[in-house]
């Protein structure tokens, strides 16, 4: 019985790992890395740091499915903060608190590639109703050191 159990939860995952090129919106970017996920990690502080994006933390989800004596493939939050740019898009609107620090994922599929992913920020504008010219700069600004950042790690080779 215990076995069944594994090999039905291993299918599942096989099925989710298909759909994870499907299952994103316009608003949520993915990328596959051409590292692995420890050098992709490193390589992402890096980036950001240089743009003065301070690691808050990094959340490991496996040791929850461990817990529950479920397979979880290497998944990770990393929460990063620019508190120049957060302190400001604060004062515009204080709801955007639940997009800050920005949240990156970074997680490996069943075939051992890793994967990047985050929500474009000019999203938040529609999600916090954000009208003003200097919050919206902000929030591009956003968009584009994540993009830099993805850039720099994409597999080209898709």
């Amino acid at each position: 019985m215990k076995k069944i159990a594994i090999l039905i939860s291993i299918f599942a995952l096989i099925g989710c790992a298909e759909k994870t090129k499907n299952a994103t919106s316009k608003f949520i970017k993915l990328y596959e890395s051409k590292y692995d996920i420890n050098q992709t990690i490193d390589i992402i502080k890096s980036n950001l740091s240089k743009k003065n994006y301070s690691l808050v933390n990094i959340y490991s989800h496996e040791p929850n499915a461990l817990k529950l004596k479920e397979m979880l493939y290497p998944t990770l939050t990393l929460n990063f903060n620019n508190p120049k740019i957060s302190t400001k898009l604060l004062q515009c609107n204080p709801t955007l608190s639940l997009e800050l620090p920005i949240r990156i994922g970074v997680y490996n599929n069943i075939k051992g590639k890793t994967f990047v992913t985050f929500t474009d920020s000019e999203y938040w504008s529609i999600k916090h109703n954000v009208k003003d010219a200097k919050c919206l700069s902000l929030l591009i600004l956003i968009k584009k050191d994540l993009l830099e950042m993805s850039k720099e790690i994409e597999n080209d080779t898709k």
